[in-house]
């Protein structure tokens, strides 16, 4: 005779089986909506990020082609944001000038395969280390490292580091050294001298543009921020004056180079061609968010002497 408590029991069991086991399908119905949500949103912000960053570069090229004599922080691209909202996100795209920034590709003049080093920006590279407060041997043992990074031979320079130290015991890169022109700002990050430097606080004022070996400044975007790189550019010890002459930058920016150049006692022995009063390097800072994700996408636009745009880098995040 069957007892009522054991069929209370037994039916108790099967109700708790049956709910865990729903709670479980739940769990990754819910899991699986989610995922799905996910990768919708990540191909679709995607999408209408690549076609942003299209419509800002057409932006661009009609700007610089309006205003070929200057570029100045005043502009409409620069100042302002292009928006675009619906009801389900917001997107966003913020355009900077890349200009101002040592570019560590420019250091060298590319002939056939091999890479020859221009003195006047081995120099200006080794006075903004200086002003960075970095001693002596360690700036000499960056620029070696740099130079036998990029350079064809395998012969070490004398604070250098060629493939030995590359695929040793002592590296953790465990590789050749490339032999071509950075891509990266963060390649520098394998050289051994980064072990005793700040990677962060030395790189403020450098960046890689890919494949290229060209080095402008634009005076009329130029920030106090970039008091450093101006200083070292003219040998000027003195920052808080350089600082004083980007900001007395006149409401309509330069109309001639050497006007701002002239400021600097020592203007007249560094190569006037890297100042310029226009911009052809851009970053793209693009921005979708709503309220469950978001996803970036940064792009380095250089535009030629046709105003042709050249994607030199992209990068997507989610």
């Amino acid at each position: 005779m069957t007892k009522p408590g054991v069929i209370l029991i037994t039916t108790l069991l099967i109700v708790m089986v049956m709910s865990v086991i729903s709670m479980q399908i739940s769990k990754n119905f819910y899991v699986s909506l989610k995922r799905e949500a996910y990768l919708d949103f990540k191909n679709q912000s995607y999408h209408m990020l690549i076609n942003s960053e299209k419509q800002a570069i057409k932006s661009i090229q009609k700007a610089i082609k309006l205003n070929q004599s200057k570029l100045t922080l005043s502009a409409p691209i620069l100042k302002n944001k292009f928006y675009y909202q619906n009801d389900l996100m917001l997107l966003e795209i913020v355009v900077s000038d890349a200009s101002n920034c040592f570019n560590l590709n420019s250091l060298f003049d590319k002939s056939g395969n091999t890479y020859k080093v221009l003195p006047a920006q081995r120099d200006w590279l080794a006075r903004y280390l200086e002003l960075k407060s970095i001693n002596e041997p360690d700036i000499q043992s960056f620029i070696d490292q740099l130079i036998d990074w990029v350079d064809q031979d395998n012969q070490p320079l004398n604070f250098g580091a060629e493939n030995y130290f590359y695929i040793g015991p002592a590296s953790q890169s465990k590789q050749f050294t490339p032999k071509r022109l950075l891509v990266d700002l963060s390649e520098i990050q394998n050289f051994p001298i980064m072990q005793a430097l700040n990677f962060e606080e030395m790189t403020r004022d450098l960046c890689v543009i890919p494949g290229s070996t060209k080095q402008l400044l634009n005076i009329n975007t130029l920030i106090s921020e970039d008091a450093l790189l101006v200083a070292s550019f003219f040998s000027e010890e003195n920052l808080e004056f350089t600082e004083s002459q980007i900001l007395n930058l006149p409401q309509n920016g330069y109309d001639d180079v050497s006007v701002f150049a002239s400021y600097f006692s020592q203007s007249s022995i560094y190569p006037a061609q890297v100042l310029s009063l226009n911009s052809k390097s851009f970053y793209l800072h693009g921005k979708i968010v709503n309220e469950n994700f978001s996803a970036n996408l940064d792009t380095l636009v250089i535009l030629d002497l046709s105003n042709s745009a050249v994607i030199a880098r992209r990068t997507f995040n989610f």
